[in-house]
């Protein structure tokens, strides 16, 4: 028998309308504003604060149906060592020292080879060549969208790769056993 393997994969969700972000914290300080205020008042706690509830949540599904998922799969060994021996440390840069390598650069070419496909919210691929398209996308990013992508990257191929446990799903089916 031949073992073979696939190697790890993560998902990077990107909204692709900043806009909703902002609507968004506006319409959730609006809503915990006048949420706090029903507390006292139970008059209020009908139709305004409802109203208030529902354009959070149209909000979030509009921000659902904006968003993306790239999914990051690690490369394998090889390739990754090649980009680090190609990528040494800046001297005197703490953060490369720890890591081993110029997070920097390393990055700008591990992130696309990285890339293995994209998918609207209903599971549909996307036309998306990373060797093309990824350039021009990343540099409208903000750090922290681009900060997302680094950190997969980072997962997928440096990052520990035991079976994962979850505690709060173990609980939920003993105590359903227990019934």
């Amino acid at each position: 028998m031949s073992l073979t393997i696939k190697r790890p994969e993560t998902r990077v969700p990107v909204c692709l309308d900043g806009d909703l972000v902002a609507a968004h914290e506006a319409a959730e300080a609006e809503f915990v504003a006048a949420r706090a205020r029903s507390l006292g008042d139970d008059r209020l706690n009908g139709g305004p604060l409802k109203a208030l509830a529902q354009r959070v949540a149209d909000v979030e599904a509009e921000m659902k149906a904006a968003t993306v998922d790239f999914l990051v799969r690690g490369l394998k060994r090889s390739a990754w060592n090649d980009l680090v021996a190609a990528h040494p440390p800046r001297e005197g840069n703490a953060l490369d020292k720890s890591y081993g390598f110029n997070l920097e650069s390393l990055m700008v070419e591990a992130i696309p080879a990285c890339i293995a496909s994209v998918e609207n919210r209903e599971s549909e691929a996307l036309p998306f060549d990373p060797a093309k398209d990824w350039d021009p996308l990343a540099d409208d990013m903000t750090d922290s969208q681009y900060e997302d992508f680094v950190m997969a990257v980072l997962r997928v191929n440096k990052g520990r790769n035991e079976v994962p446990f979850s505690l709060s799903a173990y609980r939920t089916i003993q105590a359903s056993d227990q019934t």
